[in-house]
């Protein structure tokens, strides 16, 4: 089962990594504890692609997908088809061949990279990541820049607030983009926004 709290992990199988794709998937928008056991419960410990298709072929799918409730039927049943069918090697595919299938937008698949492999540079743009931004950006004399609520959807939008965020995380540990471990300054500020938000 994957621990919302512990996600880096560079040293996953293929059957983790798979597992943990899904994670990201069903996670968005939603309580990352609940989304964890109910993926736990829906794959039961089956090798999750190959489970998938299994149950893809049987025309069971969309049935377990609802008797576990992950939500978002239609959208999950696609995106879990055609990732299981993919062939994608998760070891090494860009995040941009991830935005590629159904419920892997940009954020989503940062966050799957940012994890799953060895010094990593990205900025997930979660709700958390850019209430921290907001809340924090005070350089002497600057204007408050207008840090959108919700993730951009658009590429270059994303990679403009993303420069931002490396140059504030950057500002705030004195160290330069390649030094700090980004992953575990996410998950901190993950951890640190869910507890003062009592979740």
């Amino acid at each position: 089962m994957i621990d919302p709290n512990n996600v880096t992990n560079p040293a996953r199988t293929p059957e983790e990594l798979e597992e943990f794709l899904l994670f990201c998937v069903v996670v968005a928008g939603k309580n990352a504890d609940q989304q964890s056991r109910k993926l736990e419960s829906f794959l039961g410990g089956r090798k999750p692609f190959a489970f998938i298709r299994a149950s893809d072929r049987e025309g069971t799918l969309a049935a377990r997908l609802r008797e576990v409730r992950l939500g978002k039927y239609s959208l999950l049943g696609r995106s879990f088809r055609d990732l299981a069918r993919s062939g994608a090697d998760l070891a090494a595919c860009s995040w941009e061949e991830l935005t590629e299938f159904p419920g892997i937008g940009i954020k989503t698949a940062k966050f799957f990279v940012l994890h799953s492999r060895p010094r990593q540079m990205h900025g997930v743009l979660d709700t958390h990541v850019l209430a921290w931004m907001r809340e924090h950006w005070a350089p002497a004399g600057a204007r408050a820049l207008p840090v959108p609520r919700h993730s951009p959807q658009d590429r270059r939008a994303y990679r403009f607030w993303e420069t931002v965020y490396f140059g504030m995380v950057s500002a705030r540990h004195h160290g330069t983009p390649p030094g700090i471990d980004w992953a575990r300054f996410d998950l901190d500020l993950w951890k640190e926004r869910r507890g003062s938000a009592g979740a």
